[in-house]
């Protein structure tokens, strides 16, 4: 085992992370502006976004079988370039179906580079015995983060939508061609190994992701749409403060989950993940309690900050939950527990939307966090 290459090896990783994470939010600045160049309606924009569930999660479900035969590294890096390379399509489509069909390509590319890259993560894990899916996943946050920060900047300057896509698509090959020839060259872990040559009998046995596995991910992932969604209406309509707050709130969040996913594997490493699950549940339920009963803009912002900073390791539990429950076939349940997390992160959102409308967002919002809270320390227990 030679640990430096890899080290860069997971530096490379990282950087697919990195891309993940920056491509759609590159584009979600954006989505107010071409929708007043396509003259789209509320519900037409809502068509076009669902393309990127759309293409997603069939994707992330096909992907698991791409996996029996090929090596995550190389899946990597292809889906990788495609994903970039894709984005300036936005900027030229001239109406309502050929935007969704590139959100549904983007969608598809982002499944597939979804589990390819947390399957490749896996395998590092078992091949050299050292945590590191939460840093990883920092390295999502972060990418998601700067392309968010880069679309205000374009938007500030004056760019068009093709011209910030095609700089940002430029930006995002170059790094990952960087990191190419290792990630291709990497020969199959034996945890890819045996889950190429146990794809038969894994078929006829249908896996089965276990239900306190689904029930964390679905609650991590819940909870981190919920406050990416309405956390920035609640602090500026619902407790009065300007706009910039709200935006503000939005990138310490950001910036915070971060760092909680960067330390996370420090974390798991020094304390059991039982003892970690639970902590995160009890802090962030009384975060959001403690800033809803104040319902001051300032208190609710740092709350929202402190949340990001201890929810992030959640998620990468849940995944390495799911490979040690089938060790010989982690990409087809690093797709399971992915998709299920994933429906929940765009679908529970919108739920909230119609249960505020009936009781208001503040209390909507607590009580939805308490639910996902209650959740994750049910869930704690490791069935594997």
């Amino acid at each position: 085992m030679y640990l430096p290459r890899n080290r860069s090896f997971a530096a490379r990783l990282w950087a697919v992370f990195f891309v993940n994470g920056a491509v759609l939010s590159s584009w979600a600045p954006r989505i107010p502006e071409v929708k007043d160049l396509l003259d789209l309606s509320d519900s037409e924009l809502g068509v076009a976004l669902f393309g990127v569930a759309a293409g997603s999660v069939p994707a992330l479900l096909l992907t698991a079988r791409i996996l029996d035969h090929a090596r995550s590294g190389p899946v990597c890096v292809v889906t990788a370039l495609v994903f970039s390379a894709s984005l300036p399509l936005i900027g030229v489509v001239d109406g309502l179906w050929q935007l969704t069909g590139v959100l549904m390509l983007l969608g598809a590319a982002s499944g597939v580079l979804d589990i390819a890259m947390n399957t490749a993560g896996i395998a590092y894990q078992q091949h050299t015995g050292h945590r590191v899916l939460s840093r990883l996943h920092g390295g999502y946050s972060l990418g998601v983060l700067a392309g968010a920060l880069g679309g205000v900047a374009a938007t500030h300057v004056g760019a068009t939508t093709t011209e910030h896509f095609v700089a940002v698509a430029v930006l995002l090959v170059a790094l990952t061609v960087v990191g190419a020839p290792m990630l291709w060259s990497r020969p199959r872990s034996p945890a890819e190994r045996e889950a190429g040559g146990t794809q038969v009998l894994a078929r006829k046995r249908r896996l089965r992701l276990p239900l306190t596995i689904a029930v964390v991910a679905v609650s991590g992932l819940f909870i981190e749409g919920l406050v990416t969604d309405w956390s920035a209406l609640l602090i500026t309509r619902d407790l009065g403060a300007p706009a910039s707050l709200g935006a503000a709130a939005l990138a310490l969040f950001s910036v915070a989950m971060f760092i909680s996913r960067s330390a996370g594997d420090a974390v798991l490493d020094r304390f059991a993940e039982r003892t970690v699950l639970t902590t995160v549940a009890v802090v962030v339920v009384c975060l959001v309690v403690l800033g809803s009963v104040v319902a001051q803009p300032l208190v609710m912002a740092v709350t929202i900050g402190l949340v990001g900073l201890v929810l992030g390791p959640v998620f990468p539990v849940a995944i390495s939950r799911a490979s040690r429950s089938a060790p010989g076939r982690a990409a087809a349940m690093t797709a399971r527990v992915s998709a299920v997390g994933y429906i929940a992160y765009l679908g529970g959102p919108p739920v909230i939307g119609f249960v505020a409308d009936v009781v208001g967002l503040p209390i909507t919002f607590a009580a939805a966090v308490a639910l996902g809270c209650l959740g994750i320390a049910l869930a704690r227990r490791d069935p594997g």
